[in-house]
């Protein structure tokens, strides 16, 4: 794991940032969502998270996956952490049965940098 990895994998943990994360998820699963194969959601929401970047005048620096939880389901979602600060929700799978969703809507949601102790 390279130190970029490291760093956007702390960032996406910490606890403010995980707050965040599994907030919008539950305003992503009150939305419609649409059933896709894991690779066709990939490559549509890969290139969908770069368009939004660059219509926010960012880059994105790396795609990660996150497990969440909502009531009693986990849940994997992908985001693309953008060089902003930000970082966009894409699709996501239900960790019981592995099926892949995207949303109707892709929530941006603002990274706070962790501190360290």
């Amino acid at each position: 794991m390279t130190t970029q990895q490291r760093y956007v994998s702390a960032t996406l943990t910490a606890d403010q940032n995980k707050a965040a994360i599994e907030a919008h998820l539950h305003e992503v699963l009150e939305c419609s969502l649409t059933p896709m194969e894991p690779g066709q959601a990939k490559v549509y929401m890969e290139h969908t998270a770069v368009r939004m970047a660059e219509e926010a005048g960012a880059g994105v620096t790396t795609f990660q996956m996150v497990e969440v939880k909502h009531a009693s389901t986990a849940y994997m979602i992908r985001l693309a952490v953008l060089s902003n600060g930000h970082a966009i929700g894409l699709d996501l799978m239900d960790l019981e049965n592995g099926q892949f969703f995207i949303p109707e809507v892709c929530p941006v949601i603002p990274l706070e940098t962790p501190t360290v102790n």
